[in-house]
C-alpha cells in the first residue's frame, strides 16, 4: 500500500508524545495499525507493551482485525480495547477475588433510572425524553467529576435531580453494582491513591495510542496523563472538527491542551481526504472554517471522481419528503445501492413523515436510531387527545386528558358516562345553573369542530395558540419548577414532526403502527439508511441527503452559546463529509405554517461557487 509523506511520518514515529490531526477520510485508522506494526517490527517493541484505545467495541474489534489481516497473524498480544473495558480490567485486576461488585450495563441502568424517575412522583418527568436527558446529565456529571451540589440539570429541578442521584447511589449500594461511569471514576481514584498499581500498569503498557481523541472527556484525559508519565510515549489521533459529543462530556479544546500537558509533543496533520471528491471537501472546508476554536487545517481531496453538492430549496416539509424520495429513486435507477444512500437529520423526531412516505413507496429502509414514542409525553398526550376527540372518539378517558387544559372548570362529577357528548354536558351544566360552564363548553365545542377541519400541523398550532394550550404549559412550568423553554421545545419538536403529514389518518397510523418506525437494525440488507447526524459519524455513503438545513434544526434551536453553536457547525461538517460522491442539503421555506431561514452555516453557499 502506498502512503503519503504525512502518513509515513506518523507511522514511523517511535517514542515521545505525538498528536496526529486527522481529517475525514484521511486514513486515521490505517495510520494507527501501521504505526503498531512499525513499533513491533522496526523498533523491537513487544506487542504486549502496546495499548490501543478507542471508544466502541466495534471500532476496537475492527482495528484488531485489520491489524491481523495486514500482518497475517492469527492473534496478537497488542491490546486493542475501549476505555471502559481497559479501565474495568485495571479495577478488576487490582481487586481480584475481593471485587464483589458487578457491572450494570447501559440497558439495565436505563431501566433502573426509569423506575427511580417514576418514584419521584412528578408526572412530567415520567417520559422517554426526560429519561434520555437525565441519563446524559448523570454521565456528564460523572465524566467531568462534578459533585451533585454543583451540578445543575436543565431537565428537572435541582431538588428532584439531587434526590434521583441519591436514590441511584442507594440502589447501586444495595445491589452491589457499579455502572460504566463509576468504573471510570473508580479507576481514576485507584490510580491516584495506589502508586503501586499505577506503576504496574505503566510498566505493562509503556506505549499508549488513542483513537478519536477529540471525544475524550475530562476523567479519561486525567487517567491517560497518569498512565503516560513519565515516559510520555502517548500517541493520540483525532479531529477537533469532529468533536460532536459535548453532551457526553467531550470537549474539543482537550486537543489544544495536549501540547501544554506534554511540552515536547509534536503535531502532525493528515490533510488528504481519500473519501470525498474535491467539490465536497471544498464545501465542507468553507463550512468548518467559520469556527474560531479549532486547529487550522488545509483540507484537500485525493479523489479523482467528480462530486456534486446541491443546496436545494423546497416549499415545505411535505415537498422535502417528496423530493428526497424522488432523489432516492433516481440514485437507485443509476445503480447506487439503497444501502449506499443515507438520509441524515439533526433530531430523531424529524423523519416521521418521511418514514410513512418511504413505506408507501415501497422503498426499503432501516433506522439507526429509535424514534421516540413522543405520544406518551405528558405535554403531548393532551394535544393528541384533543385531536382524537375532535375526530370522533368521545371516550371519557380522552376527554379527561384535555378538558381543563387550559382551565374550563369542568368537574369530573359531571362526567357520568363512558362516552362524553358535549351537548349532554351542556344540558347538565344548565340544569346546575352554571352559565359560565355552559359558555366554556360551547366554546370548546366550537374549537373542536375547527380542529377537525385542519391539517395535523395546523391543528396542533390552533390548539396551542387559539385554544390557549400554551398558557396551560406556562402554568405547569411555574407550578413544577420546570424550565418552560424545555417544555415548549418538546411540543415544538412534535408539531414540526407533523409538518409533512397531510391527514389525521396518516398521523394516527404514524403514531400507532410500529411498522412505520422499526427499531431493529437490518445489518447487511440493501436498505436506505436513516440516522441522526451524530450516528453518522465514522460512516460513508455514495449519496447523502441532509434534511432541514434551516435555523432551529441545524443549528438546533436550544443551542445558543458560542461553544454550542460551534459544535452544531461541527455536526453539520460531519454529515457533509459522509458523502463519497453526491451531497444534497434541503432547505424548506416553511415547516408547517412557520417560515424558516436557511442555516447560517450554509447561507453564503452561492457566493462560494
Amino acid at each position: 500500500m502506498a502512503f503519503t509523506e504525512e502518513q509515513i511520518r506518523a507511522i514511523e514515529w517511535n517514542e515521545g508524545p505525538l498528536m496526529v490531526l486527522g481529517t475525514p477520510g484521511s486514513g486515521k485508522t490505517t495510520v494507527i495499525i501501521n504505526r503498531v506494526n512499525n513499533l513491533i517490527y522496526e523498533h523491537g517493541v513487544k506487542p504486549e507493551n502496546i495499548l490501543v484505545i478507542t471508544f466502541t467495541r466495534a471500532a476496537a474489534a475492527s482495528m484488531k482485525n485489520r491489524f491481523l489481516e495486514m500482518t497475517g497473524l492469527r492473534n496478537t498480544d497488542v491490546r486493542f480495547g475501549t476505555f471502559h473495558s481497559f479501565f474495568y480490567w485495571i479495577v478488576r485486576t487490582a481487586y481480584g477475588a475481593n471485587m464483589s461488585l458487578s457491572v450494570l450495563d447501559e440497558n439495565a441502568k436505563r431501566c433502573v433510572i426509569r423506575e427511580l424517575i417514576k418514584n419521584l412522583g412528578v408526572e412530567e418527568y415520567n417520559n422517554d425524553d426526560t429519561l434520555r436527558a437525565v441519563l446524559g446529565d448523570l454521565g456528564d456529571m460523572a465524566c467531568n467529576m462534578i459533585e451533585t451540589e454543583y451540578f445543575h440539570s436543565r431537565n428537572m429541578s435541582d431538588e428532584s435531580f439531587s434526590r434521583l442521584v441519591s436514590d441511584y447511589k442507594d440502589y447501586k449500594k444495595q445491589h452491589a453494582v457499579l455502572d460504566f461511569d463509576d468504573m471510570v471514576t473508580q479507576c481514576y481514584k485507584l490510580l491516584t491513591e495506589r502508586t503501586d498499581i499505577l506503576e504496574a500498569v505503566r510498566k505493562c503498557y509503556p506505549y499508549i495510542m488513542v483513537d478519536e481523541y477529540q471525544d475524550t472527556n475530562r476523567v479519561q484525559y486525567e487517567i491517560l496523563k497518569l498512565l503516560a508519565h513519565p515516559l510520555d510515549n502517548i500517541y493520540v489521533v483525532g479531529d477537533d472538527d469532529q468533536s460532536i459529543y459535548g453532551f457526553r462530556g467531550a470537549r474539543p479544546d482537550i486537543m489544544k491542551y495536549f501540547q501544554k500537558e506534554f511540552p515536547k509533543a509534536e503535531i502532525m496533520s493528515l490533510s488528504l481526504n481519500f473519501r470525498c471528491p474535491k467539490e465536497i471537501v471544498d464545501f465542507s472546508s468553507r463550512v468548518i472554517s467559520e469556527n474560531k476554536s479549532r486547529f487550522d487545517k488545509k483540507l484537500s481531496s485525493n479523489v479523482d471522481t467528480k462530486g456534486l453538492v446541491q443546496v436545494k430549496a423546497v416549499l415545505d416539509a411535505s415537498s422535502q419528503n417528496k423530493e428526497i424520495i424522488r432523489a432516492i429513486k433516481s440514485d437507485h435507477a443509476k445503480g447506487i445501492k439503497y444501502s449506499d444512500i443515507a438520509v441524515l437529520y439533526r433530531t430523531n423526531v424529524e423523519p416521521r413523515g418521511l418514514l410513512y412516505k418511504l413505506r408507501n413507496e415501497g422503498i426499503p429502509y432501516s433506522l439507526r436510531d429509535a424514534i421516540p414514542d413522543i405520544s406518551s409525553n405528558p405535554y403531548i398526550k393532551p394535544i393528541i387527545s384533543y385531536i382524537r376527540y375532535a375526530r370522533g372518539d368521545h371516550s371519557r378517558s380522552l376527554f379527561l386528558d384535555f378538558m381543563n387544559k387550559p382551565l374550563r372548570y369542568i368537574s369530573r362529577d359531571l362526567l357520568y358516562d363512558k362516552t362524553i357528548e358535549l351537548d349532554n354536558l351542556t344540558r347538565i351544566a344548565r340544569t346546575n345553573s352554571k352559565d359560565y360552564l355552559v359558555d366554556n363548553i360551547r366554546r370548546l365545542s366550537s374549537e373542536l369542530r375547527t380542529i377537525s377541519r385542519l391539517s395535523p400541523y395546523a391543528a396542533v398550532n390552533y390548539i396551542r395558540k387559539a385554544v390557549d394550550y400554551d398558557s396551560y404549559l406556562v402554568k405547569q412550568a411555574q407550578e413544577k419548577g420546570v424550565d418552560k423553554d424545555e417544555i415548549f421545545a418538546v411540543v415544538e419538536d412534535f408539531q414540526d414532526s407533523l409538518a409533512g403529514i397531510e391527514s389525521f389518518d396518516e398521523m394516527f397510523e404514524m403514531l400507532e403502527n410500529t411498522d412505520v418506525v422499526p427499531m431493529e437494525k437490518h445489518r447487511g440488507e440493501d436498505e436506505v439508511q436513516l440516522m441522526t447526524l451524530h450516528s453518522a459519524k465514522g460512516l460513508e455513503f455514495t449519496s447523502v441527503h441532509i434534511m432541514n438545513t434551516v435555523e432551529g434544526s441545524i443549528p438546533y434551536k436550544r443551542s445558543k452559546a458560542p461553544d454550542e453553536l460551534e459544535e452544531e457547525r461541527r455536526l453539520l461538517y460531519v454529515g457533509i463529509t459522509r458523502s463519497s460522491r453526491l451531497l444534497t442539503l434541503y432547505v424548506p421555506e416553511k415547516i408547517g405554517e412557520r417560515e424558516t431561514n436557511i442555516s447560517r452555516f450554509i447561507e453564503r453557499y452561492e457566493k462560494w461557487n
